[in-house]
């Protein structure tokens, strides 16, 4: 063979590898949003078994947390991401928590630290999986990372661009979705009445403020459009740089439900099914789906 005839073959095997690259990546991509979407699935229906055995949903936490103040100490309660480990087939770990300390505790140290695979998606980037709690990023206790977050509702999304509406229902403290914080009201398969195939109970959030799986915060209300990102100037003012997330241009410190998919997120329904949302929804059926019991009906997404 010819030198020429040589550079010819290595020309033609370059272009073919150019071409064959983009279909490798997009295949390699849409089995990763199969594993997502898996993951949510399990976690959805471990929050269904949940339900089953204690009669509500389990709740983001106490919203605060303290070694000290008597009065916090009083409401501390495990977040769903941890309480939910004996239901996603993760006793090992959960028996290592101690239940009546708080997550940062040095006895709840090591379990704090322990990745749980089921709340990884793999699109999203590994480079930090331990992280700070979101109240006290200077601190040196780090946490294992989780990319989803729970349904708190919608933070005046429906009222857009009239932004002035209450977020809360008469019947009770809290916001409109399905896992609470604290001691907000109690939130059970008979209190989501806009239908359990119409409302969202967990979605991807993998650079939120306190996204750590035993953490005490990760619920989040929605207040912008899905995947929206950080820019100077826009609309949204959880997503003027200064609320920039400390993780990446996500919005409200990443308090927002995105993802690292491309043209959306995927989302677990109360019903246990879990699907991909295109970021290009329609805002007033996001709020929708967001809301438990706001008697809107969401024909299809």
């Amino acid at each position: 063979m010819s030198l020429v005839e040589l550079l010819v073959v290595i020309a033609i095997v370059s272009i073919l590898i150019g071409l064959l690259l983009p279909a490798v990546q997009s295949a390699r991509e849409a089995a990763r949003r199969v594993q997502c979407q898996n993951n949510l699935r399990q976690i959805a229906i471990g929050l269904h078994n949940y339900e089953s055995a204690h009669r509500v949903f389990p709740k983001g936490g106490a919203g605060v947390v303290s070694l000290t103040d008597p009065a916090i100490r009083a409401r501390w309660r495990l977040s769903w991401g941890a309480a939910l480990l004996p239901f996603i087939e993760q006793s090992a770990v959960y028996e290592s928590i101690d239940p009546g300390e708080p997550f940062i505790h040095p006895v709840n140290a090591e379990a704090g630290r322990t990745p749980v695979s089921t709340y990884l998606c793999p699109s999203a980037p590994k480079s930090s999986m331990l992280r700070p709690n979101g109240d006290d990023l200077g601190s040196e206790a780090r946490f294992a990372r989780t990319d989803y977050g729970g349904n708190y509702g919608e933070r005046s999304l429906r009222c857009y661009p009239d932004r002035g509406c209450p977020n809360r229902y008469s019947g009770g403290g809290g916001g409109r979705g399905t896992l609470m914080l604290g001691s907000d009201q109690d939130v059970g398969t008979r209190d989501i009445r806009d239908g359990l195939s119409q409302t969202i109970m967990v979605g991807e959030a993998a650079e939120g403020l306190h996204s750590i799986w035993i953490g005490h915060k990760n619920v989040f209300d929605q207040s912008v459009p899905l995947d929206a990102r950080v820019r100077p100037g826009s609309s949204w003012a959880p997503c003027h740089p200064a609320f920039r997330s400390p993780a990446g241009d996500v919005c409200d410190f990443g308090q927002e439900f995105h993802s690292y998919h491309v043209g959306g997120s995927v989302f677990a329904l109360a019903d246990g099914s879990s699907h991909f949302v295109s970021d290009q929804l329609d805002i007033g059926i996001l709020a929708a789906l967001l809301s438990r019991s706001g008697g809107e009906v969401v024909t299809e997404f």
